[in-house]
């Protein structure tokens, strides 16, 4: 009967110590991940509006394409995280699987939260990518013709005094605009 004992003990310590191991893991990256991507919302929730001109935003954009490798890595992470919790639940039984699905619905929680601000920021900085691309068009449209304008009206006469050439002057300007 002591050697039925010794060895029930001593499986009973062997699933212990798989259990403490693995519990470690999983707690150890569960924290760490969670922690990463607190500090990656925090990055989002603190980023600048979008610049004024396009090669502003294009920089916000390449930030913002960081960004996302780092969620990505992060999903990994709690790709990993999610199978130790498994195995961990296996070891553990029902009480634990309990607290262990928890922590990784709070991760699965928080990484959808980075995402949308992700998307959200993409989006934001997309729509002022156009806005400003647009504005830039105009303003390289009116300083092309701008210019000439300008020397056009500088070789114009004075304003006649006569209704009839003064009828002619508005004419001619009409003709030039």
């Amino acid at each position: 009967m002591s050697k039925d004992i010794r060895l029930m003990a001593e499986a009973r310590d062997k699933n212990l110590t798989t259990a403490l191991k693995l519990s470690e893991r999983f707690y150890d990256m569960s924290v760490d991940v969670m922690s990463g991507l607190r500090d990656l919302k925090d990055c989002m929730y603190n980023q600048e509006l979008p610049g004024l001109d396009p090669e502003a935003i294009k920089e916000q954009q390449a930030e913002l394409a960081g960004f996302k490798k780092e969620l990505e890595k992060a999903r990994e992470l709690v790709g990993e995280c999610r199978q130790i919790g498994h195995d961990l639940s296996n070891v553990c039984g029902q009480s634990g699987a309990i607290e262990i699905q928890k922590q990784m619905e709070d991760l699965s929680h928080m990484t959808d939260e980075v995402n949308d601000k992700i998307r959200d920021r993409g989006d934001e900085l997309r729509g002022a990518f156009q806005h400003a691309d647009h504005f830039k068009k105009l303003v390289d449209s009116i300083n092309s013709w701008l210019p000439q304008a300008e020397h056009q009206l500088a070789l114009m006469k004075q304003p006649s005094p006569d209704p009839n050439t003064l009828q002619r002057q508005i004419e001619e300007l009409k003709i030039c605009g």
